[in-house]
């Protein structure tokens, strides 16, 4: 029984990823409230959660807007343009299925392939704003390439968030319960999900070229002004 409740058991440990998850979730929120800073606000999500794989004691808030900081601008510019052109896009296959006659339905066709192939594209963008230094053209690049190399990986976050819009589209109790768990936590425990696997394919992309990926070594973005 004493083992359960001591420091390193799995029960305490799980609570205590559990608790930070639902802490990152606030600040993720918090941080996205201006929607233009939704980009910085999920790449110090994705740079905490990478962290925190590696460091239990993680301090949680000074990580996150350390990070949403020192990422703002490249992340900002990113999401500023993602949101443009997805926004165009989406709007575009929304009207053509809402207006067009049925015979007309396959005009939709090539804004739907171009806009999915953009999402699919740049799922691993932001992921490496938040491990790596270089830039976002260099990062644009590599998440096309890595994302085509890694489909079954990048397949399976598009899936999962499909799943939750399709469960949460069934009515308006559905509806309810999901935004609830995304206020709760989901977020936050998704984005931690998913960078267990954006850390496998970055690893063994590095492996090649016989480095080594190591958020824990990395310095902090705090430490580094003082």
């Amino acid at each position: 029984m004493r083992n359960i409740f001591s420091p390193d058991s799995f029960l305490i440990k799980t609570l205590n990823l559990f608790c930070d998850l639902m802490f990152l979730n606030f600040l993720f929120l918090i941080c996205s409230l201006p929607i233009f800073t939704i980009g910085a606000s999920l790449t110090a999500l994705y740079s905490v959660c990478f962290k925190r794989m590696k460091k239990n004691d993680l301090p949680i808030f000074k990580t996150f807007f350390a990070e949403f900081r020192s990422n703002f601008k490249q992340a900002t510019l990113f999401w500023i343009i993602y949101m443009v052109i997805v926004g165009v896009l989406g709007a575009s296959v929304l009207i053509s299925h809402s207006v067009l006659d049925e015979a007309y339905s396959f005009l939709q066709y090539p804004s739907s392939i171009l806009l999915f192939l953009i999402v699919f594209s740049t799922v691993l963008v932001l992921p490496q704003v938040a491990l790596f230094d270089s830039s976002l053209k260099q990062d644009i690049k590599n998440s096309v390439l890595l994302s085509l190399t890694n489909f079954p990986i990048v397949g399976m976050v598009l899936i999962i968030c499909i799943f939750i819009f399709l469960i949460a589209d069934l009515n308006a109790k559905a509806r309810m319960i999901v935004i609830s768990l995304f206020l709760f936590f989901l977020f936050a425990a998704l984005a931690y999900f998913f960078c267990i696997f954006f850390r496998r394919i970055f690893e063994k992309t590095l492996e090649r070229t016989g480095q080594s990926l190591d958020p824990e070594d990395e310095e902090d973005p705090d430490e580094s002004e003082s």
